[in-house]
């Protein structure tokens, strides 16, 4: 094969990789309000709110105001459910580590029904807070 067609093959794979990730991040959550309820006290109950808001600026960690469009659901998935693998594995959750002075989001062992809850709720806040902005 000529280095030409490789070259071309190789930036046309890279391609369909960055529009398959763009679109997974402009992805949106359909959200249940039972669903982002239970979220809410999941996020409040395990002390999610030590860490970070939702609109109302960084503390320790990140704003989660816009999460779901700043992120894939599949990753924001993969990282409530085991950050501290993420941590180890994953370049995006080195950076995060990194940018809130080595502060670590502790494994809050969530099932795989309350992480989606807990997505839910961010979405609705998130929500929220881009319909205030927008008056």
């Amino acid at each position: 094969m000529s280095r030409r067609v490789l070259r071309g093959s190789l930036l046309a794979g890279l391609f369909v990789l960055g529009a398959g990730t763009m679109a997974a991040q402009q992805a949106t959550l359909q959200v249940d309000a039972a669903v982002a309820k239970r979220g809410q006290s999941l996020f409040q109950s395990r002390g999610c709110t030590g860490c970070h808001s939702i609109g109302k600026g960084k503390r320790s960690g990140p704003d989660l105001a816009g999460g779901t469009q700043r992120r894939s659901l599949e990753w924001l998935r993969r990282w409530i459910k085991n950050p501290t693998l993420m941590f180890e594995t994953d370049s995006t959750a080195k950076a995060l580590l990194a940018q809130f002075n080595d502060t670590k989001m502790p494994n809050l062992r969530l099932k795989d029904d309350e992480v989606e809850a807990v997505l839910q709720y961010i979405q609705q806040e998130s929500d929220k807070v881009g319909a205030a902005g927008t008056h």
